[in-house]
Order: structure tokens, then C-alpha cells, then sequence
């Protein structure tokens, strides 16, 4: 009898474990997908560690179901998207340029799959059906040029060549906020200026009373320095794109001073929010609010849009478009028909090579 009992058992073990093995994965497949070089590359790194904490966090406070990140680093966006659908995966979550975002939005179209960038901030990108971006830079350049046009009547634009679908209308909301004040010199600037360069500029730049950084964090911090070097009083504006943390290390002393109007607090790591909590409790509190406000937003719109629609690439999509709000880091804020949030603007400034909040914007 004991034979019966034991083989009974052993049958029941093996069939409860080839259901188990052969169960397909009912959580939800995230492809996080970034450039593996060029100038979006060092912020997809920080987002990319950051969206994997926001991820677990998810999964500890018992969502269900659980998230599965697979992460792809491509400058090739097709052969990523290839990767992305053999791994399994209903929704992209990626993108630290815009100009990266514009063709993962077009390869994803192409596969079935919705796109939430992280920190796509043209507003080129505003009515594309598939992609959806919680922080979409809104206003940010328009506001920028409001501030700037109250003390200022020249300035002098230095510009990134490599993510033309940010940088194109992030000017042209800038002159827009300006009015009637117009660039004195648009400088490209990648990765820094040459000295023959500057010099060559410097009559154009000693007529401006301000300068405004259109770049990446590197690049930024650069070309800040090199402008200290010779104008230490001069006024110097950075787009959101390149104001990390990154960038405040980087320019050292000369960054003192430096302004941007961005869409993320530079003291978010300060406040009481329960991933804050969780972030410092593992990591410490020496890290980039930056990324990990994204991050963190990008996986509270992906939860909205799975409790509203479910866990596969229809429902993702379908729930993505019904959303109109998303209780983000530091708050509720908008979000517009088009898939693009709106939260507040805050005015920061670099103090002892860190952003510090100045002034707080509504929408």
C-alpha cells in the first residue's frame, strides 16, 4: 500500500512540475531599449539602472503580475526591435534621445508595439500614436525664453548637431518665448569647442548677454567651462537634455550659477515618496534624481496602463491611450490625448556642483 501511496505521490510531482515547466511566463515583458554609443548613450545607462530599480520595486510591493525587464543596448533599432519581440516583450520602454526615439517609434509601429520614452523631450513628437511620454518637455523652452527675454536682449545659442529632432524645436520654442529678442550666433558645440573656434566667436559672444546650451551633459559642461574661463559673470541657460547631475560634477566651479527649466525636482530625493524611501534604504541618497525620476514615472504610466488594459501588447496599448493622469514621483500630473505628461516646471540652478530648486512652475 505504501508502494501505491509513494508512486501516487511521485506521479503527482512530476505532473504538478511539467504544468509548472511548462506554464508560459503571465507577467509582463518589458524591453528596455537604449543607444549603446553616441551622445545618448551615458544617460541610457543611468536610465536603464534606474527603470531596472523602478521595476523592482513594482515587483516586491506584490504587483501582479510581474515585470520582467530584458535589456537591449543597439544603436541598430531594428535589430533591437528584433530582439525585443523574439524576447517576448509587449511594450519598449527606452529611448534617451529624441532622435532615437523617432526610429524606435517607426520600428516598433512596425511589430505591433507601443513605445514609453523615457526622456524624448521634442515636441516633434507630440502626436506619434504609439509613443508615449510621461515627461515630454512641454513648455520647458517657451517658459526658458519668457525668463530670459526680461533681462535679456542678445544671446548666443550653442547647439548639438547629433539629436536634431530635440534641439530643432527646443530653439524654436526658445525664440518664440523670446519675442522680439533674436539670437546674436548659433555655435555647434558636440563635445565641446575647439580654442580656435571660441576665439573665433568671442566677438559675438562679448555683444550677448546670455548664452544658452542646447547639448548634452558633457558637452554642456565643456563648453560652460570654457566660457567661465573667459566671461566669469556671463549668464549661461542649459536644456533640460544635458541638466544631470553628470553635468554639475563635471563643470566643477564654473558650473556655479548655471540655470535650467526642467520638468523633474533637483531635490526629489529628499522627500517622503515610498520609492524614495526604498532607493535610500538600498542605495544611499548620493544618486541623480534625474534619471530616477524618469524612470520612475515611465513604470508608474506602464502600471496604469496594464491595470487598465492588461498584461499583452493590445491591452498595454489600448490602456496607454485611455490614461490622462499618472501619479508620478513627485505627484499627480496631466497627461494630454496625445500621450504626452505635463508635469511642473522647476526652475534649478547649480550651487556647489549641485541642482538646487529656485523656483517651482505650474503647468
Amino acid at each position: 500500500m505504501r508502494k501505491v501511496w509513494a508512486v501516487l505521490l511521485l506521479t503527482a510531482l512530476i505532473a504538478t512540475g511539467v504544468l509548472f515547466v511548462a506554464r508560459p511566463w503571465r507577467g509582463v515583458t518589458v524591453a528596455i531599449l537604449f543607444p549603446a554609443s553616441g551622445v545618448g548613450a551615458p544617460l541610457g545607462f543611468s536610465l536603464t539602472q534606474s527603470l531596472l530599480w523602478a521595476f523592482d520595486y513594482a515587483n516586491e510591493r506584490s504587483f501582479v503580475p510581474k515585470y520582467r525587464p530584458i535589456v537591449i543596448e543597439t544603436d541598430d533599432v531594428e535589430a533591437g526591435m528584433r530582439e525585443a519581440v523574439d524576447s517576448g516583450a509587449v511594450v519598449i520602454v527606452g529611448a534617451s534621445t529624441s532622435t532615437y526615439a523617432s526610429r524606435l517609434q517607426k520600428a516598433a509601429d512596425e511589430v505591433g508595439l507601443s513605445v514609453i520614452s523615457v526622456s524624448a523631450f521634442s515636441q516633434a513628437l507630440a502626436e506619434e500614436d504609439n509613443l508615449f511620454r510621461p515627461h515630454s518637455g512641454a513648455d520647458e523652452a517657451f517658459v526658458m525664453g519668457e525668463m530670459l527675454r526680461k533681462s535679456v536682449s542678445r544671446y548666443t545659442v550653442f547647439a548639438s548637431t547629433q539629436n536634431p529632432i530635440y534641439v530643432v524645436p527646443f530653439l524654436d520654442a526658445l525664440v518664440t518665448g523670446m519675442g522680439s529678442v533674436r539670437p546674436y550666433a548659433y555655435l555647434s558645440a558636440d563635445g565641446g569647442v575647439s580654442r580656435d573656434a571660441l576665439f573665433s566667436a568671442l566677438a559675438e559672444i562679448m555683444e550677448t548677454d546670455a548664452v544658452v546650451l542646447a547639448l548634452p551633459d558633457f558637452s554642456a559642461a565643456v563648453v560652460a567651462r570654457q566660457l567661465r574661463y573667459l566671461y566669469l559673470d556671463t549668464p549661461i541657460w542649459i536644456a533640460s537634455w544635458g541638466a544631470t547631475a553628470r553635468f554639475a560634477e563635471i563643470a566643477g566651479s564654473m558650473g556655479e550659477g548655471v540655470r535650467t527649466i526642467a520638468s523633474w525636482r533637483p531635490d526629489a530625493l529628499q522627500t517622503s515618496h515610498p520609492f524614495v524611501r526604498y532607493i535610500r534604504r538600498l542605495y544611499g541618497d548620493e544618486l541623480d534624481p534625474f534619471p530616477l525620476t524618469l524612470a520612475y514615472d515611465a513604470a508608474a504610466m506602464l502600471n496604469e496602463a496594464v491595470s487598465r488594459g492588461g498584461i499583452d501588447r493590445d491591452g498595454i496599448t489600448k490602456g496607454l491611450s485611455k490614461i490622462r493622469g499618472v501619479d508620478g514621483i513627485n505627484g499627480p500630473f496631466v497627461v494630454d490625448e496625445n500621450g504626452d505628461g505635463h508635469p511642473p516646471l522647476y526652475l534649478q540652478e547649480v550651487s556647489k556642483r549641485r541642482w538646487r530648486l529656485f523656483e517651482v512652475i505650474s503647468p
